[in-house]
């Protein structure tokens, strides 16, 4: 469901547009474009005479929103910004205005959600979507930086960093990467470029400036895992940060099991005595005893590669050595 939470932040002052430009404009996400996270939903009302508004997602009605009052119109004038939380795939919404209680129009909009996991893909008719555009920044430049120097972009201090207002978000998660953790948007995303604040290089190509020390790990291994050879780091870490250790974009299992997807379907390793496959969780991890962790691919395989085959975490020659780690009778 579409979680709509008004964010008391400062809006850009706009007087009232023409009738021609429609009741609504969809300022971002826009009609028929594609988003990799639940960031704001933003929208200008060009009718002055809106009291309230309903939001109805995916069939779903919310509850109508004052739009109308002194208050409101003092801290948005005819803007609407909300925070959203997209359902994967395909996103209906239909808005309904209000004059008092009589409907006076109504506009809708498709949005596709794919998460940067890589689980949904994207269908043609929807094409990915950026606000830092000079048609969509001229909304928020008369409140927001909307040009900042590297400076600002690596400022610590909130106040003084303008990322920070409306990306803050992306931080509430257990584990963040460290350049993001301290504001540093600058060490990775460029203040010039197209689109606007790419970030120039991507994968290892960017990651190893700062991990200097994997490439050379990497060389000396004999196996290496093919998204690291690659140099898709981004295949398996959020950038940003994550609830899962490591910046993870899913938990361990489910994040190896969604490339590796037949060791769902058959009996892993071995055949146990119950007829069941080796587990894959659910018991203390054998390679990291005392510390808690439970049990999960990384317990035997080292995700990055290793010197043998299976990329086998105490490099062990065969699978019986392999299983010695924890079956040592």
């Amino acid at each position: 469901m579409l979680k709509m939470l008004l964010t008391i932040i400062s809006v850009v002052v706009l007087t009232y547009a023409p009738a021609a430009w429609g009741a609504i404009e969809f300022i971002y996400p826009s009609q028929n474009s594609a988003v990799t996270s639940s960031g704001h939903l933003i929208f200008k009302l060009n009718q002055i005479e809106v009291t309230s508004l309903r939001i109805t997602h995916n069939g779903l009605a919310g509850d109508p929103v004052d739009v109308g009052s002194p208050d409101y119109r003092k801290l948005f004038q005819d803007m609407f910004i909300a925070q959203s939380l997209w359902d994967q795939g395909v996103n209906k919404l239909e808005v309904d205005l209000f004059n008092g209680g009589q409907k006076i129009e109504s506009s809708a909009f498709s949005v596709f959600y794919a998460p940067e996991d890589g689980s949904q893909k994207v269908p043609p008719e929807y094409s990915a979507i950026t606000l830092h555009r000079p048609e969509k920044e001229r909304y928020c430049q008369s409140c927001h930086v909307m040009n900042p120097t590297p400076a600002q972009m690596n400022s610590s201090v909130e106040k003084n960093n303008p990322c920070y207002v409306c990306h803050k978000k992306m931080l509430t998660v257990k584990y963040v990467h460290g350049p993001a953790g301290t504001y540093s948007c600058g060490y990775c995303h460029a203040s010039k470029g197209t689109p606007k604040h790419a970030v120039p290089k991507r994968g290892a190509a960017l990651c190893f400036e700062c991990h200097s020390d994997m490439p050379v790990q990497i060389k000396k291994k004999k196996f290496v895992h093919g998204p690291v050879e690659a140099g898709m780091c981004d295949a398996c870490h959020d950038p940003h940060g994550s609830q899962n250790e490591a910046q993870l974009l899913k938990p361990v299992n489910e994040l190896c099991l969604s490339c590796h997807g037949n060791i769902r379907t058959q009996k892993h390793v071995v055949r146990t005595t119950t007829g069941e496959g080796h587990p894959l969780s659910g018991k203390n991890d054998p390679a990291k005893k005392g510390s808690g962790r439970q049990m999960s691919c990384i317990s035997c395989h080292a995700p990055h590669g290793g010197d043998v085959r299976y990329f086998f975490t105490n490099n062990a020659e065969d699978r019986m050595s392999l299983c010695q780690m924890c079956h040592n009778k």
